[in-house]
């Protein structure tokens, strides 16, 4: 039997005494398409069945406003599992470490729509100050040594990933105003502007050293310093990536603690090296090396790998902790310089070499010139030598008239500039 519409309630079909079905078609605001309505309600009337589809009918035409408040901690698990489909795990790892840490523990239970500029202000200066406490075993237990701080860019890193998830959070949540808007963080100190690179005399000594007490790692050591790779890329490289016929080196994985995957947008690199004699003489030597070794410990050669660890496995940058202080020391460089420097010691270089700028980028895979400028140490006899040029070009006129020696010192002194303005 067919179901009526009640004559009183259009949209209103009654089932039995205490159940009806109501429907209704309407354009939907957000798509400008029409949405239709069907429901069955048990337990009411057919008055409240035609106010209850008044109200879906509102409430389609008019949708309400998101009122759910999100807490920081609640967006940032979302926003993680987002971005970890996005990021490199390496990159991933940072920001999860960051929030996990430091970012949650301060600011994660706050309601999003309710943080401000003064809670994150007060949070970095607390993070400045307070430090941490690092901890180290003693004989029958762990005994606590003193506070240490931490340094202005540790803390900026935290910062920016707070800030990089709130502009994301302003989208999502219609957050009525940034946080992270005029925050204050330290200046970097002088320290903080060290160059994090070598002279060639400098790089000479350290990999002259590096040959000498550490033979075993001088060839990664020296891929490092005259090709400019990163170590996760280095570190993942295979003998067959060699063609030793062409002297190419191939370029096709990178090593991310001790995992690998494929070589990523964020850092590039070469798909293709190109491996000069006097590189390619250090990694034969090296692979001789390790072959002779393999006799006694097969695992060494086992799975292929260039650079191995002692056991065989992919290394990490910590395997050459021991040999890089102890080289420093013996080629006499006190200022800080990482693994990562011999990157910044290699674009540097290139460029004292006159190489043009596009081959730079291509060497070091570099996209643009900014990340070009941020990877050189441009130094004072580089910019003498620079000015030196321009005046070859444009040579000034000779002094004609030697200059006064009263008053001020100066010819035509401030005062008489003055004077002249005034007149």
């Amino acid at each position: 039997m067919k179901n009526k519409e009640t004559t009183r309630y259009p949209g209103v079909f009654r089932l039995d005494q205490a159940k009806y079905w109501i429907r209704a078609k309407v354009v939907d605001p957000r798509t400008g398409k029409h949405k239709e309505i069907d429901r069955i309600l048990e337990g009411v009337t057919a008055h409240e069945a035609a106010q209850q589809r008044d109200l879906l009918i509102n409430e389609t035409k008019n949708p309400p406003e998101l009122t759910k408040k999100v807490r920081v901690g609640e967006f940032a698990q979302s926003w993680m599992k987002s971005k970890t489909l996005k990021l490199d795990s390496s990159t991933a790892r940072t920001y999860a470490d960051a929030l996990e840490k430091h970012i949650l523990p301060a600011l994660g239970d706050l309601y999003y729509d309710a943080l401000t500029a003064q809670d994150v202000q007060g949070w970095i200066d607390g993070a400045l100050t307070r430090g941490w406490t690092s901890e180290k075993k003693g004989s029958k237990r762990i005994s606590k040594t003193a506070r240490r701080a931490y340094t202005r860019d540790t803390v900026a890193g935290w910062f920016r990933v707070l800030r990089t998830m709130t502009r994301d959070a302003m989208a999502t949540l219609s957050l009525p105003r940034d946080p992270t808007l005029r925050i204050v963080l330290p200046e970097a100190s002088m320290d903080d502007e060290q160059s994090n690179a070598l002279t060639a005399d400098e790089l000479m000594a350290f990999l002259n050293a590096m040959q000498t007490s550490y033979p075993q790692h001088h060839a990664l050591v020296s891929l490092l310093a005259y090709t400019g790779l990163r170590f996760c890329h280095a570190s993942a490289l295979h003998w067959e990536d060699w063609d030793e016929t062409a002297c190419v080196l191939r370029i096709h994985r990178k090593n991310v603690r001790g995992k690998l995957g494929s070589v990523t947008r964020k850092k590039r690199a070469p798909k293709e090296y190109p491996v000069l004699p006097e590189l390619a003489e250090i990694l034969s030597a090296h692979r001789a090396r390790l072959d002779a070794a393999a006799v006694e410990n097969p695992d060494l050669t086992k799975k292929g790998y260039m650079f191995p660890s002692s056991v065989g496995t992919l290394r990490t940058p910590n395997s050459l902790d021991r040999a890089w202080g102890s080289c420093l020391a013996k080629a006499k460089i006190s200022k800080r310089f990482t693994v990562h420097g011999l990157r910044y010691t290699f674009t540097d270089l290139v460029r004292l070499a006159n190489v043009d700028a596009v081959v730079r980028r291509a060497l070091t895979g570099h996209v643009t010139e900014e990340m070009q400028r941020h990877y050189s140490t441009v130094g004072l006899d580089e910019k003498r030598a620079a000015i030196r040029g321009v005046l070859k070009l444009v040579p000034p006129s000779p002094t004609t008239e030697p200059a006064s020696t009263t008053g001020s010192g100066v010819s035509g002194g401030v005062s008489e500039v003055v004077l002249k303005i005034a007149s």
